[in-house]
């Protein structure tokens, strides 16, 4: 058990450092987006929060977000989880709700429905396609 959390530890540590933030972003992008990788597994995180402790307001931060991101910041939050987490499925010793936890998400079903969403493939059939390679 230990050393699974260990090795999901590890990858998302490895996940994290990979991420960087635009200098060409504007200030408030910035900062938002370095908020959200620092934050990025915690299931507590939302894009309040992050709206809050920066000091933005909704409507015009999003706005600014989404024209440096493509998307919205929760939109950007998922996809992000999403990626970690198929880094994750490569290892069949870890069960899916494990990962599911350690990405951010409190509930294996959020996760599930998350994850088709973005991969239009649930984490399980993933990770049978990644087995078949």
């Amino acid at each position: 058990m230990a050393e699974r959390v260990a090795l999901i530890e590890d990858e998302l540590a490895a996940f994290r450092e990979g991420l960087s933030v635009s200098d060409e972003a504007p200030e408030s992008v910035r900062l938002a987006t370095k908020r959200l990788h620092e934050f990025l597994f915690d299931p507590e995180l939302t894009v309040a929060r992050v709206r809050e402790h920066l000091g933005l307001t909704g409507a015009a931060f999003s706005a600014r977000f989404r024209r440096h991101h493509g998307c919205t910041p929760a939109c950007y939050i998922r996809q992000l989880r999403v990626e970690a987490a198929k880094s994750l499925l490569q290892y069949d010793e870890l069960p899916i709700a494990d990962i599911a936890f350690h990405v951010g998400y409190e509930h294996y079903r959020t996760f599930a429905r998350i994850f088709k969403r973005v991969r239009a493939l649930s984490p399980q059939d993933f990770r049978d396609q990644l087995n078949a390679s």
